[in-house]
Formats: structure tokens, sequence, C-alpha cells
């Protein structure tokens, strides 16, 4: 791979990059990770729970839909914790498998 290389406002050219910039192992692992990441369609759940601390992005968690109380699992892709003098809030961002 060949990067071009331009200094200042655009006109100066500057010496090419030509080293790989990623291994193939890495390029490897990059590819099998996106195409998991597209394989299946995602319903976007956001959830509010009650407060408990050890919730983590990428953690597979178990949840009921409250309309059809049937349980299902999605992994947490963001946690959102509020705070008031009254309440501690969490509100979940789940990707749920289709």
């Amino acid at each position: 791979m060949i990067v071009e290389v331009y200094r200042g406002d655009g006109l100066r050219e500057g010496t090419p990059i030509v080293e790989p910039l990623l291994s193939d192992e890495t390029l490897l692992q990059r590819g099998i990770a996106e195409m998991d990441a597209h394989a299946h369609a995602f319903n976007q759940v956001e959830l509010e729970v009650v407060f408990r601390p050890g919730f983590r992005l990428g953690q597979i968690v178990e949840a009921t839909d409250p309309s059809t109380a049937s349980a299902y699992r999605a992994k947490v892709t963001g946690i959102q914790i509020t705070v008031t003098e009254a309440a501690i809030d969490t509100r979940l961002n789940l990707e749920q498998p289709r």
C-alpha cells in the first residue's frame, strides 16, 4: 500500500508512506469483526431498569418484553445513569437480534 503525502496547503509533495499500516493478521481479525457485526439485523431497545452496579458495555443481559411477557437476550450498547435527590435512574440501550 502506498499513501501519498502532501504538506502545507497541499501543494508540496511529501515522502510517500510505503510501509504496511496493518499486519495481515490484524486485517483478517478486523474483517471477521466487521462481518460478525453486520451478519444479523438488530432491534435497538431502550430499557429503564432499577439501578444496580456492574452493568458493562458489551455485556449480554436477559430482559422481558412487557407487551408479550417473553424473555430475550440482548447486548448492552449504552448506559445512562441519572442521579437526583429522590432516585437513581438507569437507562440501558440494548441491541436485540431480530
